[in-house]
């Protein structure tokens, strides 16, 4: 029963998603596939794991074998299982209700000084929150030290909305080749934040941002072939792997072993619920309500991590498999609903991605799903990543440049006139 079930949680979601992103060899990386990877790769995995080699090692693997019990994987399955029907078939949905729009009229481009001035100001904001949460930033990441994830979590935030402008510049931008906007100060910045974060250790923050990059080619502009998206994401992980084994003081050739403990680790708050909470069926959103505190700046409130409620989860390492915050929040019921609608957003931002902000909120909530939303808690993923980083932030950009071209509107028109008056005049 339970090898069928781990087959069907295998077999289901590739053939979905494959079906929704390769068309005639070549690849469309949109919400499917990431989200479709992230289920794999988080959630199926460790499924994998106990039921087909059990005896792997890997760190902390006799307590995750000793939580893991046998009677735990057939009701764990079988939720996976569900939930993946629910977001399939809510797509399905969303794919018929909402077809592809076309912008009725041109609207105006964020002007570029307000992409520049967006910039400048996420660099020196940048160099702030280092310098506010130096005694802390380069210090090994622990789960008993929560100002070390507090101080990343600020340079991560200012990193993150460099990258939002890069995106936007890209975005309405598509004429100017890669070579020349690689080059420009929109990409040299987040750039520059990305090198910081891999040195720091925070690799899948940017690997996210390379993602969301990826998904605009093959969604606005080409799509790749499917042998060459294969070859890059496995020199991706290789090189991903090797800089997590650098951080762990580890061999190099130890990079894929390094990127497979990513799950296995990340599933010990799993095992642990499965094996002394159980899979409940319907729960209240309190602590998700909670965690919208965390929409305050870490600059502007350097001791937030103290005000926010922990998951009541175990969480050894610090990481939280999502499948625990959803039945922590909403139980596999409300779970269930939640994944049944959320592809109908996905589907809506996707139909409308000839406009500049619905375009880069579909790419930036798109990319988070193939890791943030799978490993992180509620707080950060949902919360931080989703809604600040890649709503509200995208929202008072697009905002801020429709100011600025308000603003400059009406010198143009005036100029314009001047200008149509000395023409007349004989």
């Amino acid at each position: 029963m339970n090898e069928l079930l781990l087959v069907i949680g295998l077999a289901f979601p590739c053939w979905y998603g494959y079906r929704r992103s390769v068309t005639r060899g070549r690849v469309e990386i949109n919400h499917v596939t990431t989200l479709t990877f992230g289920f794999l790769f988080y959630w199926i995995t460790p499924l994998a794991v106990r039921i087909w080699a059990s005896k792997i090692d890997f760190p902390m693997a006799p307590i995750w074998i000793d939580l893991f019990r046998p009677r735990l994987t057939t009701p764990y399955a079988l939720s996976c299982v569900a939930l993946y029907f629910c977001f399939a078939i809510g797509d399905t949905l969303g794919l018929r209700i909402f077809r592809t729009v076309a912008t009725a009229t041109k609207t105006r481009r964020v002007p570029r000084v307000a992409l520049l001035l967006v910039t400048l100001f996420g660099c020196g904001l940048m160099v702030y929150s280092a310098y506010v949460v130096r005694a802390y930033l380069f210090v090994p990441a622990s789960p008993t030290v929560l100002q070390v994830g507090a101080a990343r979590g600020a340079v991560t935030s200012c990193m993150v909305l460099l990258a939002t402008v890069a995106l936007i510049f890209t975005i309405e931008h598509p004429e100017v080749r890669w070579r020349k906007r690689l080059l420009s100060p929109y990409f040299l910045a987040p750039m520059a934040g990305a090198a910081v974060m891999l040195a720091l250790g925070s690799r899948l923050y940017v690997a996210s941002i390379l993602v969301m990059f990826v998904i605009y080619q093959t969604n606005l502009r080409a799509r790749f072939k499917l042998r060459t998206v294969v070859a890059v994401a496995l020199v991706l992980a290789i090189l991903f792997g090797a800089i997590g084994t650098w951080r762990e003081g580890t061999s190099v050739t130890g990079a894929l072993s390094n990127v497979f403990f990513e799950p296995m680790i990340g599933s010990l708050s799993l095992v642990h619920h499965l094996r002394y909470k159980g899979i409940a069926w319907i729960n209240e959103p309190t602590q998700l309500i909670g965690d919208f505190r965390n929409l305050i700046p870490t600059v502007l409130m350097p001791e937030k991590f103290k005000t926010l409620k922990k998951p009541n989860a175990y969480r050894p390492l610090g990481g939280l498999n999502s499948f625990v915050s959803f039945n922590l929040n909403f139980g596999l019921l409300g779970t269930a609903v939640f994944w049944f609608l959320m592809p109908l957003g996905f589907r809506y931002l996707k139909s409308r991605l000839s406009n500049t902000l619905t375009a880069t909120v579909y790419i930036m909530c798109t990319g988070w799903l193939m890791f943030t939303f799978f490993r992180d808690p509620f707080s950060i993923s949902l919360v931080k990543a989703m809604f600040e980083d890649s709503i509200l932030v995208p929202a008072v950009i697009v905002g801020f440049g429709s100011l600025l071209n308000a603003a400059c509107l009406p010198a143009l028109q005036v100029e314009g006139i001047a200008g149509d008056l000395r023409t007349e005049t004989p």
